[in-house]
């Protein structure tokens, strides 16, 4: 990781390494552990966090226990969830919105196995052809003697 790659993750994610992405944690940890600018950049990024800490102000006591008390009445009030009911089509459902965009095509293809149904019963059958019996294709046969 670059300093300045660790710069942006500071002013991204702040200083504390729990809030840090899993995918760049690694690589900082790293970065801190050998540079002495990273670890000035840290120890800059902490003071700021601290500053901003410091400045806001405290919760406070009753304000906060009114809202707790508030959010208590609204969750007792509200109604309790309906339990899930069997869809229609059970498991029928879930496939036919992933086939769904498939249905054209699906369409095409049983006309076009209906039509070819369709063709070979109604074609007129073979007839027999003198040449292609068996003794024909026999004497056709060059075998060893």
């Amino acid at each position: 990781m670059r300093i300045e790659t660790f710069a942006r993750l500071l002013d991204t994610h702040g200083a504390d390494p729990v809030c840090w992405p899993p995918a760049s944690a690694a690589a900082a940890r790293a970065l801190l552990a050998s540079s002495e600018e990273a670890r000035a950049l840290h120890r800059r990024a902490l003071a700021l966090a601290s500053a901003l800490d410091e400045s806001l102000p405290g919760p406070d006591a009753e304000t906060l226990a009114r809202m707790r008390a508030r959010l208590a009445r609204a969750v007792a009030a509200a109604p309790l969830p309906e339990p899930p009911r069997a869809a229609p089509g059970g498991w029928l459902r879930p496939c036919a919105g992933w086939l769904r965009p498939l249905w054209p095509a699906g369409c095409g293809a049983l006309v076009t196995l209906a039509l070819c149904l369709l063709w070979l019963n109604l074609a007129p059958a073979p007839t027999a052809q003198p040449w292609l019996g068996a003794p024909p294709l026999l004497a056709m046969l060059e075998l060893p003697e």
